[in-house]
């Protein structure tokens, strides 16, 4: 599952069940438009002693309504993919195991709140509508505050600030039981800056953090104009 959708867990540890339907009502309709590189750091120690590290990037774009999110892979992997050694394009059948990491274009209507999801596969120049039964194919978690603002703010409400708002940024702690988590919330950008879960023993560390950046020369859907578009069932024909 995709990091910032993965994070939406977040909510289950801070809010009580049911809480979360209840208090999207109370939260911002919107936020400031940014641009984001999210890094994701994850460590578990397992009983057996063996230490399993992974990291990895996405690109986050957010303007009124809308989240654009993609994969930003390391630069061997790019250019190896330039030198001709990706696998051939998706064929109908198989394309869904494609979507599984292509990016996503999140979009949610002020007026109804209902949320679109969509996934982006450029080999194929096509843009498919996800169905909710298919939300956990493509890396989305549901939650849309949780992609917006990459943690649900109605969640800080039940967090202990720490200190005043220094250099713009507000922190929060929760604790529960063994596990501490961590929020350094953007107050003009409003979005987290950091998030980090750990449990009392340093064995589960989960950290997560956005760092702005410059606008590009064309925001990513804005190049979808001449792609076709087609649904979900279509990948699994």
């Amino acid at each position: 599952m995709r990091g910032i959708f993965s994070l939406a867990l977040l909510v289950a540890v801070v809010l009580p069940l049911g809480a979360a339907t209840v208090q999207q009502k109370e939260q911002p309709a919107t936020a400031p438009a940014v641009n984001l590189r999210l890094s994701y750091e994850n460590r578990a120690i397992g009983h057996d002693g063996i230490i399993r590290d992974s990291r990895y990037t996405d690109l986050m774009y957010r303007r009124p309504g809308l989240v654009w999110i993609e994969r930003e892979l390391p630069a061997g992997v790019r250019e190896s993919q330039e030198h001709g050694h990706e696998q051939a394009s998706p064929h109908a059948g198989h394309a869904h195991a494609e979507a599984q990491g292509a990016p996503l274009l999140i979009q949610r209507d002020a007026g109804t709140g209902k949320v679109a999801v969509q996934v982006v596969l450029h080999n194929l120049r096509r843009v498919i509508d996800v169905e909710l039964a298919h939300y956990g194919n493509v890396g989305y978690g549901g939650s849309w505050p949780a992609a917006y603002w990459l943690l649900e703010p109605a969640a800080l409400s039940r967090m202990e600030k720490q200190g005043p708002v220094q250099e713009g940024i507000q922190h929060y702690l929760l604790q529960q039981g063994e596990r501490t988590t961590t929020v350094a919330w953007d107050v003009a950008g409003q979005y987290a800056r950091s998030i980090e879960q750990r449990d009392s023993h340093g064995t589960s560390i989960q950290r997560m953090t956005a760092t702005p950046l410059v606008d590009p020369p064309a925001l990513p859907w804005q190049q979808l104009a001449e792609y076709q578009r087609g649904d979900y069932s279509d990948l699994l024909d």
